[in-house]
């Protein structure tokens, strides 16, 4: 079944034109949705970059035991600076792929014009894509009221969600941090084995480096569903 909604964008898109107000709107939301992970995802590389730095002064400024070997102290500052640059370089590179596609969107859209599989017939996606279809053939700014509900829908929920996992983010990394604080400092007046006590933090302070690198993507992406919520609802519904 050919689908009407992924012609009309192609041969808009290849005819290079900027005539078109409702293609112009939807890339400019195509834009920001990459300009926002641009931003978000340069601020968080650069926070975790900075992170490594701090962690590997402490390593180098951590003695070792008269043994010669590694404290708990230091080597929670190595593998904390070794993840936190590991990290940053991953999002450096998301952020240059995304890059691309703000200075250049009409190229990256096209790639996203192929994601549009065919719906059934007779569903609500189909009913949307259709909308989309006539509402770009059209070339007028003001969309579909279908559309536009859809849209009002997910801002209702991903607006609040993406604060709330903002707010989320900074309770954990607060925590975990002062978890692995209390880990060092018991750490240093310990002279026994580490209790079962201290194990059972050492797994939660390790969690909650989990809980947030989830949570900075969850930020990242339902703050982008919040500035673009066009291209969102053109691919998912």
């Amino acid at each position: 079944m050919e689908n009407d909604l992924q012609n009309t964008l192609d041969k808009l898109i290849e005819s290079g034109s900027d005539d078109n107000p409702a293609l112009n709107k939807l890339i400019s939301d195509y834009t920001t949705y990459h300009l926002v992970l641009v931003v978000l995802g340069g601020l968080f590389c650069l926070a975790l970059a900075l992170l490594g730095v701090y962690l590997w002064k402490g390593f180098r400024r951590t003695p070792t035991t008269d043994r010669g070997t590694s404290t708990f102290e230091r080597r929670t500052y190595f593998y904390g600076g070794i993840s936190s640059v590991t990290v940053s370089l991953l999002m450096a590179l998301i952020v240059a792929a995304n890059l691309s596609n703000v200075l250049n969107p009409r190229r990256g859209f096209a790639g996203t014009v192929n994601m549009l599989a065919t719906p059934p017939s007779g569903s609500q996606a189909e009913k949307l894509q259709q909308a989309f279809n006539l509402w770009l053939q059209s070339g007028e700014r003001d969309m579909p009221s279908l559309i536009q509900s859809l849209i009002d829908d997910r801002l209702g929920w991903q607006q609040p969600k993406a604060i709330t996992c903002g707010l989320l983010l900074v309770i954990a990394v607060l925590l975990c941090a002062r978890l692995w604080r209390s880990l060092v400092y018991a750490s240093a007046e310990r002279t026994a084995k580490r209790a079962p006590k201290e194990l059972g933090l050492l797994a939660l302070a390790v969690g909650m480096v989990v809980v947030c690198l989830v949570l900075m993507l969850m930020v990242i992406g339902n703050t982008q569903g919040s500035f673009a919520p066009i291209s969102l609802t053109l691919i998912f519904g």
